[in-house]
């Protein structure tokens, strides 16, 4: 019976064994150091001082400990271990009051972070209902509640309640309103003096303004208002309030209880009624 063979382990063999082991401790020690030095870092960055340590703006409608809540800043709490992109995220969509946050990171253990609030431009109500919701729209359209500096504001009615939610943008025949009363801040129509603006007419829009001389209705409409979005939409749109103005300053309608602002058999024609009722 044949002798089993032991076959010999080479030099080659042995070094290879040896490297082999050299780069998984060299591995390992890297790893090591890495995760302490890293726990080191991550330790330097807790917070112990709020006032010298993070720095918040603080608006008119958002208070700075409002926003020290949504990103979880207090003392104690690890500016290393905190995602500051998904909290901008959830605070932009927990607080419609704010436009915009920016966040600026000072290594390794301060944070400033800085907002833009948003600036209502009309207050939001119901037709048929006194008054306002206590909702307002700015400029993007974007529905929140502000209560503060806005009770000279015109009021877009929306048909039936409870009206667009705070968080979303208006829709359909509001954003349409809300063309008109961005148009009307511009100081070449400010004269028109909107008070209110109602949405629940099927093909024109049906304001409240203020001449200067007397209070009357506005029945307006103009090319594009179902897509007040696009350019000719906003064309058509100035070109009637520019004949509107207009025709007021001439004088000629004193008196006036409609204008009304909705014919394009005749482009730019406007009506002054002083004795019709809606």
């Amino acid at each position: 019976m044949k002798a089993n063979k032991v076959r010999k382990t080479g030099p080659w063999a042995l070094l290879a064994g040896l490297g082999l082991v050299v780069v998984v401790a060299t591995v390992i020690g890297i790893i090591a150091g890495y995760e302490k030095l890293h726990a080191i870092w991550v330790e330097q960055c807790v917070i112990t001082d709020m006032e010298r340590q993070v720095a918040i703006d603080s608006g008119k409608m958002v208070k700075a400990d409002v926003i020290a809540g949504v990103f979880g800043l207090k003392p104690g709490a690890n500016l290393a271990l905190i995602d500051f992109a998904a909290k901008r995220e959830a605070a932009l969509a927990k607080i419609p009051n704010l436009r915009e946050i920016r966040i600026r990171r000072h290594l390794p253990n301060r944070v400033t972070i800085t907002f833009e609030e948003r600036e209502p431009i009309a207050r939001l109500g119901i037709r048929g209902q006194k008054g306002a919701s206590g909702k307002v729209a700015d400029r993007e359209g974007v529905v929140f509640y502000c209560a503060r500096g806005t009770q000279l504001l015109p009021i877009i009615r929306e048909s039936s309640a409870p009206g667009t939610a705070a968080g979303k943008r208006l829709g359909n025949r509001a954003k349409a309103a809300l063309r008109f009363v961005e148009a009307c801040h511009e100081p070449e129509f400010q004269e028109l003096g909107v008070l209110d603006v109602d949405t629940d007419k099927p093909d024109w829009l049906q304001a409240t303004i203020n001449t200067g001389t007397n209070y009357a209705q506005l029945k307006l409409a103009w090319e594009g208002m179902d897509d007040p979005a696009t350019p000719v939409s906003r064309a058509s749109l100035i070109r009637q309030l520019t004949h509107l103005r207009d025709a007021i300053r001439t004088r000629v309608g004193d008196g006036t209880v409609i204008w009304n602002a909705t014919d394009f058999s005749s482009p730019g024609r406007i009506y002054a009624d002083t004795k019709g009722k809606l």
